[in-house]
C-alpha cells in the first residue's frame, strides 16, 4: 500500500521552505553495503531479480529512468513519490516467490503511473488519521489500474490482499502496544479494503461481523463512495495518449491528475466526514489513556520521593502497597467496582493501559471526568491525545509500505521552473541518467524497441492463442471499456445533479436548506434515500456463438474468438456479469456467470476454436450438429436465474440450424427456434440479439438482429451493440 505521508514544515520567518525534488539515486556505496549481509550466491540471485523487476517497474510505470534500489531488509516495498524511486526488500527477493514478486513490482509501478497527491491542501493531511483513510482507497484503485492495464497480473490481486491482511495483523499489534486500543479509524480504513477484494470475487457487500458497532456504520454509509473513489482511474490509453477533458485535448499527465483529483475529492467529501468521527471517538479514547497514564506518572513520582507505593492509607493510617491513588472527585463518580477495575488497571503498571479490558460504563464516566476538567488541563490532555493519534497514523501509513511520500505543500514538480530545475539538478550529477525532458524527446521508434526488449524480458511463458488475441485487441478494449465507463459517469453525474449522490444516503440540496435553517446534522432528514446498487451490476449479458463446422471458412471463428475476447475483458474490467457460452447439439459452457475470470478461466475459452474444428481434447467434438433451439433454451435459462434489472443475450451465428447427423429435421430445428424464440421473447424480460456472421439467417428468427456483417467487422460490430445497450437500457 501506498503511504500518503504527513509532510513536515520547515520554516524560514513567516515563509515555508519547500525543498527541491532530488533525483539523486541511493548511493552506490549503500546498496554495496546492504549487500555485505549476503552469501555470494545470494548477492547473484539478488541482483538478477532486481534486474528482472526493474524492466517490469519500468515498463508499468512508463518510466524508463525510475531508479529501483535496495531497501534494507526487512524495511520493506515503497515507492518514495518525492524522490521518484522505488525500494524493493532483498530479504522477499530471496523468500519469495517471482509470481508475488512481479505483483508487487508492478503494484509499484502503477502507483508511479497514477498516483498523485499535488493539489491536496496540507492542512488535510495534517489531520489525525486522514492519510490512512486516503490509503485505503487509494490502495485498490492502484490494483484496479494495474489489473484492467496488464490483465496477466488480474489473477495475482489474492496477493495483494494476502500482504493486506498481514498488515492489518501486525497494525493491531502495533495498537495494543502504543495506544492500548484499537483505533476504529483503523479497523475502518482495513474493512474498506476486505470489500474491495470481495468485490473483485464478484461477491456482495457484507460488513465483517466482529467490527464495532460504529465502525460497522461508517463502513455502511461510506462503502459506495469508497467504491466510487476505486473505480476512479485512467485507462491505460488514457494515461498513455490523453484524451479530452471539458471539451479541451490534453495529455496523459492531465488525464492521470484529473482522476486523481476526482477521486481525493470523493474520499473527501463524502467519506471523510463520516470516517473522522471515528477518529473523534478514538481521540477520546486516547485522552482517557493521557489521563491515566498521568495517574501512573503522579503514582511513580510519590513512590520515589518516599511517599509510599499507593496513596490510599488503610485503617492504621499506613499506606496500601501496590495500590494507585484516585482523584477523590473521579472516585465520587464511580461505583466500588468501577474503583477496584479502574485501580487494578493502573496497579498493573503495564504503558500503555488496555483500555478495552475496561467496562464500557466505566470509560464513558472518565470521559465525562474529562470533560469535568478545568480547560487549561484538558486542552493539554487532548494535545497530546492528538499527537498520539497523529504519530500513531503515521507508524500505521509506514507498516502498510511507506510507498509515497509526497509533501502535498511541496511545489518542486508541479510547474515547468521547478521541473527544470530538478532535471539541472539531476544532470549535473555525475553518470546521471537522462532527464525526464530529455527522455520526452525521444523518437517514438525508439521508446518502441525499448517497450518490446522489456516486455520480452519479463515474459515468462509462450503466449497462448488467447493472449495472442488479447494483444490484438488490447486498444479497442481500451477505448470500449472507457467509452462504456464514462456512460455510467455521466448517469452518475446527471444524477448528482438531481439533488443525490449515487450510492448515497444524502440529498445534498435538502441538506443545505437544513443547514441554512440552522438544523442540525443528527436531526437531518436529508438521509432518507436509499442507497442503489452500481449500475454496472444492474446487467447480465450472456454470449452464445456458433461452433458449427461451417465457422472454420473465411476465418469467421477466429473473428468471433476475437469478439468473444473483447466482450469479455471489457465486461470483466467494468465489474458487468456475463457468461461465453458456444452450441453444437449441445450448449457448450466455457465462461458461466459464477466463475472468476482468471488465467485458466481465459485459457479454456481457447476450446471455442478447437470446438469448431472438432480438435479440443477430451472436448465434445460435434461441431456437424447445430441445435440452435435446445441451446439457446438452457442459454436463457442460465440468464433467468440472474438477479439483474437488465438481462441480454447475444446470439453470434453463420447460419440456419442443421445436424449432419439426422437427428433432428431440418424443418423441426426451425421449428424449435422459432418456439424457443418466442417463448423467451414473450415470457422473460431478457433482450434477445441475433448476429449473423457473413450471413442473413439471423433475420429469419430473430426480430432484434444485425444480418450480414463481414468477419472483419465481427469485433467493430459487436463493440457498437455492447455501447447501444448501455447506453439504451
Amino acid at each position: 500500500m501506498e503511504n500518503f505521508e504527513q509532510p513536515e514544515e520547515k520554516t524560514s520567518g513567516d515563509s515555508i521552505v519547500v525543498p527541491v525534488r532530488s533525483y539523486e539515486a541511493l548511493n552506490p556505496d549503500s546498496e554495496r553495503e546492504i549487500l555485505s549481509g549476503f552469501t555470494p550466491e545470494q548477492r547473484r540471485e539478488i541482483s538478477s531479480k532486481q534486474k528482472i523487476l526493474s524492466s517490469l517497474a519500468y515498463f508499468i510505470g512508463k518510466d524508463f529512468n525510475i531508479p529501483v534500489e535496495l531497501n534494507e531488509p526487512g524495511k520493506g516495498w515503497h515507492w518514495d513519490f518525492k524522490n521518484n524511486v522505488i525500494r524493493i526488500d532483498p530479504k522477499d527477493l530471496l523468500e519469495k516467490s517471482m509470481e508475488y514478486l512481479r505483483f508487487v513490482i508492478s503494484h509499484e509501478g502503477g502507483h508511479r503511473r497514477i498516483s498523485r497527491t499535488d493539489f491536496i491542501p496540507l492542512q488535510e493531511w495534517r489531520q489525525p488519521g486522514f492519510s490512512f483513510m486516503m490509503n485505503s482507497v487509494e490502495d485498490p484503485r492502484d490494483n484496479n489500474f494495474v489489473a484492467e492495464s496488464y490483465p496477466k497480473f488480474r489473477d495475482q490481486l489474492d496477493l495483494a490482499y494476502s500482504e493486506d491482511l498481514y498488515h492489518e495483523s501486525k497494525s493491531k499489534e502495533k495498537a495494543e502496544g502504543e495506544l492500548g486500543f484499537q483505533p476504529r479509524f483503523m479497523q475502518a480504513g482495513f474493512e474498506y479494503i476486505k470489500q474491495w477484494f470481495k468485490e473483485m470475487l464478484g461477491q456482495n457487500v457484507e460488513i465483517s461481523a466482529d467490527l464495532p458497532e460504529d465502525v460497522k456504520a461508517v463502513v455502511k454509509a461510506t462503502i459506495e463512495s469508497a467504491r466510487d473513489s476505486w473505480w476512479r482511474y485512467p485507462s491505460r490509453q488514457e494515461a498513455d495518449n490523453g484524451g479530452e477533458l471539458e471539451g479541451k485535448k490534453v495529455d496523459g499527465e492531465a488525464m492521470i491528475k484529473e482522476y486523481a483529483r476526482t477521486s481525493y475529492e470523493i474520499n473527501r467529501d463524502w467519506i471523510w466526514p463520516e470516517f473522522k468521527k471515528l477518529v473523534e471517538e478514538d481521540m477520546k479514547d486516547q485522552k482517557i489513556q493521557e489521563l491515566l497514564q498521568d495517574m501512573q506518572k503522579g503514582q511513580e513520582k510519590r513512590e520515589e520521593s518516599g511517599t509510599g507505593k499507593g496513596g490510599v492509607p488503610n485503617s492504621t493510617g499506613e499506606q496500601k502497597p501496590g495500590e494507585m491513588e484516585l482523584p477523590q472527585d473521579l472516585k465520587d463518580k464511580l461505583t466500588p467496582e468501577e474503583q477496584k477495575a479502574l485501580e487494578e488497571a493502573l496497579n498493573e503498571a503495564i504503558k500503555p493501559i488496555d483500555l478495552d479490558a475496561l467496562p464500557e460504563g466505566l470509560k464513558q464516566k472518565l470521559k465525562e471526568y474529562i470533560d469535568s476538567l478545568p480547560e487549561e488541563k484538558r486542552k493539554d490532555m487532548e494535545g497530546k491525545a492528538e499527537a498520539a493519534l497523529r504519530d500513531f497514523g503515521k507508524a500505521l501509513d509506514d507498516e502498510l509500505g511507506e510507498k509515497l511520500s509526497e509533501d502535498p505543500e511541496d511545489t518542486s514538480g508541479r510547474d515547468g521552473e521547478s521541473e527544470e530545475k530538478a532535471g539541472e539538478a539531476h544532470e549535473a550529477r555525475p553518470g546521471a541518467e537522462k532527464s525526464w525532458q530529455e527522455r520526452e524527446r525521444e523518437t517514438d521508434e525508439a521508446i518502441r524497441e525499448r517497450r518490446k526488449m522489456i516486455e520480452a524480458m519479463f515474459e515468462t511463458k509462450e503466449k497462448d492463442l488467447y493472449q495472442k488475441t488479447l494483444e490484438k485487441v488490447s486498444d479497442s478494449i481500451d477505448n470500449l471499456t472507457a467509452d462504456l465507463r464514462d456512460i455510467f459517469i455521466t448517469r452518475k453525474t446527471e444524477k448528482h445533479e438531481a439533488g443525490y449522490r449515487s450510492g448515497r444516503r444524502w440529498n445534498i440540496r435538502q441538506r443545505i436548506r437544513e443547514k441554512v435553517a440552522g438544523i442540525p446534522l443528527f436531526k437531518t432528514e436529508a438521509r432518507e434515500q436509499r442507497a442503489s446498487e452500481s449500475e454496472e451490476m444492474d446487467y447480465a449479458i450472456t454470449l452464445l456463438v456458433d461452433l458449427s463446422g461451417s465457422m472454420q471458412a473465411n476465418h469467421k471463428i477466429e473473428e468471433a474468438f476475437k469478439s468473444a475476447v473483447i466482450l469479455a475483458e471489457t465486461l470483466n474490467n467494468l465489474g458487468i456479469k456475463f457468461e461465453i457460452a458456444g452450441f453444437q447439439d449441445v450448449l457448450l459452457e466455457f465462461k458461466a456467470f459464477e466463475d472468476v475470470f482468471d488465467e485458466p478461466m481465459r485459457s479454456k475459452l481457447n476450446q471455442m476454436v478447437l470446438e469448431a474444428t472438432d480438435s479440443n481434447p477430451d472436448g465434445h467434438n460435434n461441431s456437424g450438429d447445430n441445435d440452435d433451439g435446445a441451446c439457446l433454451l438452457e442459454a436463457s435459462k442460465h440468464l433467468a436465474d440472474q438477479i439483474t434489472k437488465n438481462k441480454f443475450l447475444i446470439v453470434l451465428s453463420d447460419g440456419e440450424p442443421a445436424m449432419d447427423s439426422g437427428k433432428k429435421s431440418r424443418s423441426q430445428l426451425d421449428g424449435e427456434l422459432k418456439e424457443t424464440v418466442a417463448e423467451i421473447t414473450s415470457n422473460t424480460n431478457q433482450k434477445l440479439i441475433g448476429i449473423g456472421l457473413m450471413s442473413r439467417a439471423v433475420a429469419k428468427y430473430y426480430e432484434n438482429n444485425i444480418a450480414g456483417v463481414s468477419a472483419k467487422e465481427m469485433a467493430e460490430t459487436l463493440g457498437g451493440l455492447l455501447r447501444e445497450i448501455i447506453e439504451r437500457f
